[in-house]
């Protein structure tokens, strides 16, 4: 175990032999620290929190400490990340309130001053980066990236593959395998880059930008709109994923841009130039403009 002289470790802490602690870190005694992670300098861990295994800790980090929420009163809450994360320099990551944790799934990677505000739960393979932020009791799905400053409300739902551009903003659930930029967050197509790096099958991508087209461009209420994805798009997995998602969205989903005169070389959806907000998707129809 290699711990710098200056490092101030409380008595009850479990460090793994591996484990590099550099200057001036501070590890509070309910933490768990896993093999060959290493802590950067002057990085805080506090709470009940767990770090996996091969993990990278930048300068300056804070992690596990008390959430910035009104009604916590203490509770031995905390924060688990999964292995090989990579968490830069400022990063905060606060402790669930009330019950439970904060979670961060694996070889996820989050930039500088990114924020996970407490009782998040956010999945494998998710990569945010500089300054984006998470309010409170967020969801999001493997594979999701966010850009630069992107910022969420508090209990939203954000799907698996999800591609967020600069500076996008929402307050209401983003659909699996889209791309989404703008405040309030708008589709605008599928992430057929993201999928096909993931070797989704050619026939799947396909089923889904059909599905999407469904929901977004037939006129139809979200209920109608479903319905008919059900029967005339193969139901492979990903396909009933999305239609669960919007079965069980409670805060509507993120409308799209107006229709555009064609498809990118993507796959995407192209918007024309006059943007149109249809509202929030919700099982009753397409929402107030």
């Amino acid at each position: 175990m290699s711990i710098h002289p200056s490092a101030i470790i409380s008595d009850g802490a479990q460090i793994h032999e591996s484990a590099v602690i550099g200057p001036g870190v501070v590890i509070g005694p309910n933490v768990k620290i896993g093999k060959g992670t290493k802590i950067g300098p002057h990085a805080i861990i506090d709470g009940v929190t767990t770090i996996g295994e091969d993990c990278n800790i930048f300068a300056g980090a804070s992690i596990g400490l008390e959430p910035q929420d009104l009604s916590y009163k203490d509770e031995p809450t905390g924060v688990i990340i999964g292995d090989r994360c990579t968490i830069r320099e400022y990063v905060t990551i606060h402790r669930a309130t009330k019950e439970g944790f904060t979670t961060l799934g694996d070889d996820s990677f989050l930039m500088n001053y990114v924020h996970l505000a407490h009782n998040c739960q956010v999945g494998k393979h998710v990569i945010m980066a500089n300054a984006a932020s998470l309010a409170g009791y967020v969801e999001v799905g493997d594979y999701t990236v966010m850009s630069g400053f992107v910022i969420m409300h508090q209990f939203i739902r954000i799907g698996r593959f999800c591609m967020l551009s600069g500076m996008t903003g929402s307050r209401l659930d983003l659909p699996p395998f889209s791309t989404l930029d703008g405040r309030p967050a708008m589709f605008r197509g599928v992430n057929s880059v993201g999928m096909k790096r993931a070797r989704i099958a050619p026939n799947v991508r396909t089923a889904i930008k059909e599905a999407y087209r469904i929901i977004y461009r037939s006129g139809l209420n979200i209920s109608n709109a479903l319905a008919r994805v059900e029967e005339e798009i193969e139901q492979h997995d990903e396909v009933k994923e999305i239609i669960a998602f919007f079965r069980t969205t409670k805060r509507g989903v993120a409308g799209a841009m107006a229709e555009g005169e064609g498809e990118d070389e993507e796959g995407g959806i192209v918007p024309s130039k006059q943007r149109r907000d249809y509202g929030a998707l919700t099982e009753s129809g397409a929402g107030a403009v």
